[in-house]
This record gives C-alpha cells, structure tokens and sequence, in this order.
C-alpha cells in the first residue's frame, strides 16, 4: 500500500472539493442524494419566487398533490389536437377514394374530436388552479403559485388583507374547489381543498378565511 502511495506523484493528486459534483465518486445510496440536490427542480417545485423576492422566507401552507399532472396534460393538449386536425381530412379523403372504409374513417374522427373536446374542457376546468399556496414568516403576505392556461407555473403575491375570504365568495359547482379572488383586480384563481394537503390550518384560515 505505501509502494502505490509513493508512486502516485503530487501533480497526480486531485482535491475532491475542485471536482464538479458528477465526477464526484460516490457509494450506494448516497449517488440518488446528490443527484437530487445537484439536477434542476421542476417548473412546480421551484422555490418561488422574482429576484426582488428572495430575501423573504416563505413556508408552504398548501399543497395539490395532482397539480404536476396536471400540468402536464395540459401541455401537451396541443398534440392530440394537431393529430385530430391531420388524421381526420386524411382518413375521410382515404375513404372516398375507397382505400379505407367510411366507418374507419368516422371512427377516427369521433375519436379525434371526443378527445379535443375532453382536452379543451379539462384545460378550462383546470385553468389557474393553485398548487402551492406560501406565506411569510409574519403571516401578512401570501404567494399564490398556480398552472396558467398553457401549464406553466406563474407566481402571484398580495398582502392577506386584498384576498376575499371565502364567505364572501360563491361556491363551485359540488363544492369541489373554492374560488379565490384579489380585491385589487379580476385574477380569479381555484383552489381545490378537499383533496390538497394543508399543512398549517391556522395560516390556511387567516388567508382565506374559514368554511361555513
């Protein structure tokens, strides 16, 4: 062992804190942390926020589960609808020049269009539905992040105070999301209750006010 230490001469040596973190040799279980840490967070996951906003503190009061997925079909309704716009004059030409049966060529297109048509509802019904909700360490500003139409996370902060609480807001239909609303503008935003995850009542409560 020390016949290999002398030959190693001290040009050869390497300082591991020089290394980038992926040449960085790593056992087990400790190569999935690293990775983690070291790889870009996801649009939804990002830790809020403008360059203006760093120094605040935030904490997560809420939290949808769902709304990664949700996000992602909504990004990728643009393809199916693309598929449907050149499968359905392709197969209804093919059926009239007999090359394909006119029932193929119906069942395409009602398969084209009946999925357009779920797309386009499931976009309008999840338009602007909140993900994460954050508050600051004096509970006197809330950040609001939501999934815009196109499925990209947008960042909104306002003071408590300019949020209508929910009392003074009209339900959804089934109750299964309640709006939330800024005094100052038209931004109305969803938020679904009943199946995120709340994780300080108290905060949840003085921001949006408690159910009756």
């Amino acid at each position: 062992m020390f016949k290999v230490l002398r030959l190693c001469s001290a040009s050869n040596v390497v300082n591991i804190a020089q290394l980038p973190a992926s040449r960085i040799p790593l056992a087990g279980n400790q190569i999935w942390s690293v990775h983690r840490f070291f790889s870009k967070p996801s649009t939804l996951e990002q830790n809020i926020g403008s360059d203006s906003d760093k120094s605040t503190a935030w904490n997560t009061i809420y939290h949808f589960p769902g709304i990664m997925l949700t996000a992602s079909i909504k990004r990728l309704q643009t393809y199916p609808m693309i598929m449907t716009a050149v499968s359905v004059p392709i197969s209804m030409g093919l059926a009239y020049a007999d090359l394909v049966s006119m029932t193929t060529a119906q069942v395409c297109g009602s398969i084209g269009f009946t999925t357009t048509a779920t797309l386009l509802l499931f976009s309008y019904l999840t338009n602007n539905l909140i993900g994460y909700v954050y508050t600051d360490d004096a509970c006197n500003k809330v950040k609001i992040a939501y999934v815009d139409k196109s499925g990209k996370r947008q960042n909104r902060i306002y003071t408590i105070d300019d949020i209508v609480p929910r009392t003074e807001m009209s339900r959804s239909l089934f109750s299964f999301y309640f709006p939330v609303k800024n005094h100052d503008n038209r931004d109305q935003y969803k938020l679904i209750h009943r199946y995120g995850q709340i994780y300080d009542y108290q905060a949840f409560a003085r921001v949006f006010g408690r159910d009756v």
